[in-house]
């Protein structure tokens, strides 16, 4: 009987619709995925690894992991792995100052619901001068992107609001409101399939 309390406060506290599928994680059709992302086979291959550890460690949460990665060197130079408040990413000062030093770094981060980047995410590649970020979802999804340009929030949101009044939801309005801005401001995103 005791056992089976104990396993019961384990799955305590899980949260399903954040659980990863184990086996597609660990399958061809994800890893293939990292493939293209950018030119180097090796860089390739340590986003995989790194995107795999971020959804293993969180998986059944709403808490996000986050690396940084020097894509000369082919190296982590800097993650976030203990975030205590859900859905977010604190960049401690020891952080700001890796990313000072090394402009051109990748991000690659989790969102636990599958969503697009943010705005915010956005906003930080332009501002910390990445040259690419990556979101990784607990159900596989793969979105890039990158900004040369900072974009009002407030437009941003006003944006996914008109979408979600046009009857997509959250998600689909998150992309539709990037897109759009992919036509007016110097970004770029794609969900690699």
């Amino acid at each position: 009987m005791e056992e089976n309390n104990e396993k019961e406060e384990q799955r305590a506290g899980r949260n399903k619709s954040t659980q990863i599928v184990k086996a597609y994680i660990n399958g061809s059709e994800f890893r293939r995925k990292f493939d293209l992302i950018t030119a180097s086979k090796d860089v390739n291959r340590l986003l995989y690894q790194v995107a795999k550890k971020m959804l293993f460690h969180r998986t059944g949460t709403e808490y996000e992991d986050m690396y940084w990665i020097d894509p000369i060197q082919c190296r982590i130079v800097a993650k976030e792995i203990n975030e205590q408040e859900e859905q977010t990413i604190s960049y401690s000062d020891a952080i700001k100052t890796i990313i000072i030093a090394n402009p051109g770094l990748i991000t690659i981060h989790s969102h636990p619901e599958g969503t697009p980047p943010s705005i915010d995410d956005l906003n930080s590649n332009y501002v910390n001068k990445y040259s690419l970020g990556i979101v990784v979802g607990h159900g596989g999804q793969i979105y890039i992107y990158s900004s040369n340009e900072y974009i009002n929030p407030i437009y941003f949101e006003i944006s996914v609001a008109e979408y979600i009044q046009q009857g997509y939801n959250e998600s689909e309005a998150r992309v539709k409101a990037i897109e759009s801005c992919m036509q007016t401001n110097d970004i770029y995103f794609e969900e690699v399939r």
